[in-house]
């Protein structure tokens, strides 16, 4: 138990991770910011694909639906633009404050609500750990007092509240596929290569030659994502088992086209991958 304290409330763990992972989801949110002010009219304009019905859910709830609620057309280019220049502030500035973390869960949270329909899990993961990145801390300095116990405290319950959630994405996603006979029998790697929506390279799929090699990746991934609480775990399989996993979801964000899955996931690595510790 003393132990369990400690590790809690005494010092920052991931201290080079948390860095890391913060300014890699700065720079996610600088690039998503400017393809969704390219793709504007698309998707916030008078005329996007996404419809809403505005309509009040609560007081506090409504705070994460003021976009969706707005009849203005141009209100979502200033919530866009105001992610843009706090992730930007954030990342080249090196000064990071929890409020403006707290912003920009805030604004990302209204940004997604208003395009709900045209979202991947990608961005709902991101959701969460923009939330989860609202208490990691960007400065390690030991303090006395219980205010600076709660703030480690909320520092390391955040750093392992993401390790668990890439874990049980993991782990669910492979239950999911042990109920479906596609993946059992190995043909599901095949089968959604030759969806030309989401294969670059659906035309080479259908050579005879390529099945043993598409069987086999079949069976990897769901070995991959069954394991990977439990592998990841091994000191001397961490970086091949990251490598190769880095590898898998480059393949889903540049093959497939669901960029914000692949990144964000990728994102989420730097707490698995064994970093030297930052000096305080």
């Amino acid at each position: 138990m003393q132990k369990l304290s400690a590790y809690f409330f005494t010092d920052f763990n991931f201290k080079s991770q948390a860095l890391w992972f913060k300014r890699l989801l700065y720079l996610f949110l600088i690039i998503e910011s400017i393809s969704y002010v390219c793709y504007y009219d698309l998707f916030f304009g008078e005329n996007s694909i996404v419809y809403s019905e505005p309509k009040s859910i609560g007081f506090f709830k409504d705070f994460a639906f003021v976009l969706y609620n707005s009849s203005f057309s141009s209100l979502g280019l200033y919530f866009i633009l105001f992610v843009l220049l706090l992730s930007a502030w954030n990342l080249f500035s090196g000064k990071i404050y929890s409020v403006s973390d707290f912003l920009l869960w805030l604004l990302v949270l209204n940004i997604h609500n208003r395009i709900y329909p045209a979202l991947t899990g990608g961005d709902n993961l991101m959701n969460q750990f923009l939330f989860f990145n609202c208490f990691l801390s960007a400065y390690f300095q030991i303090k006395s007092g219980w205010k600076a116990e709660t703030k480690v405290f909320f520092h390391n319950l955040a750093c392992m509240a993401i390790i668990i959630q890439v874990c049980i994405v993991y782990f669910l996603s492979a239950l999911a596929k042990l109920s479906d006979d596609e993946w059992l029998n190995g043909g599901a790697i095949r089968m959604i290569s030759r969806i030309n929506y989401f294969s670059l390279f659906s035309f080479l799929t259908y050579s005879k030659n390529l099945a043993p090699v598409l069987i086999f990746l079949n069976y990897i991934v769901l070995f991959y994502q069954l394991f990977f609480p439990l592998l990841i775990c091994v000191k001397n399989l961490k970086k091949p088992l990251l490598i190769l996993g880095i590898l898998m979801h480059l393949y889903i964000a540049f093959v497939m086209g669901l960029v914000a899955f692949g990144f964000i996931m990728i994102v989420a690595y730097v707490f698995f991958w064994p970093l030297k510790p930052s000096v305080s």
